[in-house]
């Protein structure tokens, strides 16, 4: 049951400077910290630090990922183009993803880390994995950054495993936001099942409606579950029990990859739901024992988003719990405040319809 562990801190390079609304001449008006700031991961490698979760787990180390393993996703002419804007001195892939020179560094070695974890697993030297990882990834697409990403860390560490001989995967978003990048590398592909549970109309706009199950030939495979906002943990839960987990039952996913953004908290400063520290826990639980019924506990989690400095370490413990089947006995910041109560009572009718909404249109594909 021995978990893989990557957190490295040339991960910080990726530095994001000050963000706010930027006037032609380049100048920030009011300029403040940008949203996905090294801080906190490295607070959240702290907190993991002093847990004593990482006491039996392997220490997995980071290493940067060659070009031939980047392009089993991006074009070349879009690595080209990263690596100039960063040797260059920075600059903006998109109007949302800013890099520094530290990025191209830190970009290269946070894919790299999760083609290592994902070795980790099918080499058995653990049974499950936990990258904390940044830049995150599964926002960028093919030829484009975007979203804070600059590479998708999970396409590319899931076409390693299939190149080592996994032919079924699984992949579980459950940040906030969809993960368009993923979804579009995963579209046309049945061979991967991509599973999204994410706030309803939110970023990036166009994205992750619960029609979009697939192209010809991997009509089902694409899975969606926008949730309206609020939705806590037990409207998460449901989704998985009712949905989720019935179709990677019935899938048979040979490895399970999470795409792990805690920016679906009740304290992220970007999303608008209410997940606490034990919906997390009990999530990441779900997952754990959903790898271990269908293929030997194969799973890799990978970090993705979240944006409260405050609140983010502590579901990331919360997760790595859920893996490992322990408890580090640190509680929620939260613990005996009415704010706490509140998100874990909160279930509305709406988020139950937007939940059996899901069910009707993916019974077409699967015995739900």
């Amino acid at each position: 049951m021995r978990t893989a562990y990557c957190y490295d801190e040339r991960f910080l390079q990726h530095e994001t400077g000050l963000d706010g609304h930027r006037l032609p001449d380049g100048a920030i008006l009011e300029p403040i910290e940008h949203p996905s700031s090294a801080r906190i991961i490295r607070r959240t490698a702290q907190l993991i630090a002093s847990s004593g979760l990482l006491t039996d787990a392997l220490i997995v180390p980071a290493r940067p990922a060659t070009e031939a393993e980047l392009t089993a996703y991006h074009t070349p002419e879009y690595i080209a183009h990263v690596q100039r804007v960063t040797a260059e001195g920075g600059g903006w892939l998109d109007p949302e993803t800013p890099v520094a020179p530290g990025s191209w560094d830190a970009a290269l070695l946070a894919a790299g880390a999760a083609i290592e974890l994902t070795n980790a697993v099918l080499d058995d030297h653990a049974r499950h994995a936990f990258g904390l990882l940044r830049p995150p990834g599964h926002h960028a697409m093919r030829a484009q950054g975007m979203g804070f990403c600059v590479f998708n860390n999970v396409v590319i560490a899931v076409r390693h495993a299939q190149r080592r001989g996994i032919q079924r995967v699984m992949v579980l978003d459950w940040d906030v936001h969809h993960g368009n990048g993923t979804q579009d590398a995963f579209w046309d592909d049945p061979s991967v099942l991509f599973v999204s549970l994410h706030q309803e109309n939110w970023y990036p706009e166009g994205w992750g409606a619960v029609d979009h199950v697939g192209g010809p030939g991997a009509e089902g495979t694409t899975v969606n579950i926008p949730l309206p906002p609020g939705t806590g943990n037990r409207g998460y839960l449901l989704a998985l029990e009712r949905v989720v987990l019935p179709i990677a039952r019935e899938f048979r996913p040979e490895m399970v990859f999470v795409s792990a953004g805690q920016d679906a908290s009740m304290d992220d400063p970007l999303g608008r739901m209410l997940v606490t520290m034990s919906g997390y826990r009990r999530m990441s639980e779900l997952v754990r024992e959903l790898a271990e019924s269908v293929c030997g506990g194969r799973l890799v989690v990978l970090m993705e988003g979240g944006y409260s400095l405050r609140y983010v370490p502590y579901c990331t413990l919360a997760i790595l719990e859920g893996i490992m089947g322990q408890q580090s006995g640190i509680p929620d910041p939260h613990e005996g405040t009415s704010e706490l109560a509140q998100a874990e009572r909160e279930f509305r009718p709406d988020q139950e319809s937007a939940i059996e909404t899901a069910r009707q249109v993916l019974s077409r594909y699967w015995d739900l």
